[in-house]
């Protein structure tokens, strides 16, 4: 013998299913007790937080007016406890101090009422807590999209030389328009915070802005997260997945190191270009897309076409307008305000406070030859700021490779990197004459604890901070090796190995 309950629970539950939604699954509901005898009307009458209605979902005539039906609705709100009149039963949904709605039934018993009541309850929850997420990620990522802006607004670009000021006027220019566009610029000069300059002063900036390494994954890889795959397309694929170009639909797709795909890929990314159309690896269906395209890449990729490497055709359509970066060897002017945006920056982030860069350091690093570039500096300058013991940033905090660059032989292969004993040579003399001039007493210890520190570094970084077999290198016991980092952190900086 069926049970009218357990059958109205049954039939609730499969409309809850085949459409979530609070409404629909509500009237669904009602609808069904009518349907069965067990009850007349119904009535949901969701709440706000500040407890004014925000929804009424019915089914069935009232029996009574909507000023009595309000009324009652405020009472049983407040008192939250259910109430009961001769013509409707009505029932708070929530618990302590929080009710989501009121439930208003009539010609329903108690058994029915419970039920419904339970059910519209967690359904309630369950929509509000959807809603409070859904704002929640909609305010996560604007929040996000705030951010992207904020890292690439103009007023965090140092670009005081012309040559890198040319280029972002070129940007802005290149921005209102829909062509492709290839950056071309060494390694860690910044391409990507071109193109998403560019992004973000297009039509597109409040669609996806995407980006691939293209070099940093094989081609089986990079087909896959470009194009998308379908279920069962290879080993592993347990579900259909769109890629890369499908999630920048609407918006733009960044492809860095694009030199470095290979002939077969290239051969899809021209069709890509040409057509706008994707296929889904392990698919025969073609999807059309809206995607803005820009590419960058620190190889010549003419160089590359006539070595074969790279095909005419793709070039062609890829470089319909072409941005040079410069590096950053070539806008030594724009070394001083780097050095001030970074070490604001760092010393923020590691709650330091660095009052001066001395000029020795400042000379260096605008002579030094950058072979990483931006990227290179701004290492540079966190370490230094992480190191500093005090609130100016010294010379012996520079790394090594900065140190030993001689400017005079910046034309060689090396791109300066001088002999260690020449340069060792004219930094003795340097230290000396400064010895000197302040009548110094300890210029061999001051010398000593310079470069035994990056003797001691160097050594230690190669073996993971172990004592024991660093002091096995150096030829030395391992309790000297304490004692000289020891006294090495107490007279110049913080600086122990545990």
């Amino acid at each position: 013998m069926s049970n009218p309950l357990l059958d109205l629970l049954d039939a609730a539950t499969e409309a809850r299913i085949a459409n979530p939604q609070l409404r629909p699954s509500v009237l669904a509901s009602l609808r069904l007790a009518a349907g069965n005898g067990l009850l007349a009307a119904g009535r949901l009458v969701t709440l706000r937080h500040d407890g004014g209605v925000k929804e009424i979902i019915a089914h069935g005539q009232a029996s009574i007016s909507e000023e009595a039906d309000s009324e009652l609705v405020i009472q049983t709100r407040d008192r939250h406890e259910p109430i009961r009149t001769e013509q409707v039963v009505a029932w708070p949904l929530g618990k302590s101090k929080r009710v989501h709605a009121v439930l208003l039934l009539e010609g329903a018993d108690d058994d029915v009422a419970h039920l419904l009541a339970d059910l519209f309850l967690q359904w309630s929850v369950m929509t509000e807590f959807a809603s409070i997420e859904k704002a929640e990620l909609i305010e996560e990522n604007f929040a996000l999209r705030e951010e992207v802006r904020a890292q690439v607004n103009e007023h965090n670009i140092v670009a005081v030389s012309g040559a890198f000021r040319r280029v972002l006027e070129q940007a802005h220019r290149v921005a209102a328009s829909t062509a492709t566009v290839l950056i071309h610029g060494e390694t860690g000069t910044g391409k990507e915070l071109i193109a998403r300059i560019i992004h973000e002063h297009s039509r597109r900036a409040n669609a996806p802005f995407i980006t691939v390494n293209c070099g940093a994954l094989s081609e089986s890889l990079l087909e896959s997260e470009l194009f998308g795959h379908v279920k069962g397309a290879f080993t592993g694929a347990i579900a259909d997945r769109k890629g890369r170009f499908e999630a920048a639909h609407t918006g733009t797709i960044f492809l860095d190191e694009i030199g470095e795909v290979s002939q077969g890929m290239q051969v899809r990314l021209l069709r890509v270009l040409q057509e706008m159309e994707i296929e889904r690896v392990g698919d025969t269906k073609t999807r059309k897309l809206d995607v803005r395209v820009l590419a960058a890449t620190n190889r010549v990729l003419e160089k590359e076409v006539e070595a074969g490497r790279f095909r005419a055709d793709l070039y062609y359509r890829l470089n319909v307008v072409y941005l040079q970066i410069p590096p950053l060897r070539n806008r030594p002017e724009d070394i001083p305000h780097l050095v001030e945006h970074f070490l604001n920056t760092f010393a923020q982030r590691n709650a330091r406070y660095i009052e001066s860069v001395s000029r020795e350091v400042m000379e260096t690093l605008t002579s030094y030859a950058w072979p990483g570039n931006i990227r290179e500096l701004e290492n540079c300058l966190e370490k230094m700021v992480v190191m500093a013991p005090g609130k100016e940033l010294t010379a012996d905090l520079l790394p090594m490779a900065v140190v030993a660059f001689d400017p005079h032989q910046a034309r060689d292969k090396d791109q300066g990197m001088a002999s260690f004993e020449a340069r060792l040579r004219q930094w003795m003399k340097m230290e000396t004459h400064a010895a000197l001039d302040r009548n110094a007493t300890d210029l061999y210890e001051h010398v000593r604890a310079k470069w035994e520190r990056y003797l001691f570094e160097a050594v230690l970084d190669s073996c993971a901070n172990n004592k024991s077999k660093a002091a096995q290198y150096l030829g030395i016991t391992r309790n000297t090796l304490a004692i000289r980092i020891k006294e090495l952190s107490s007279e110049k900086r913080e600086w122990l190995v545990e």
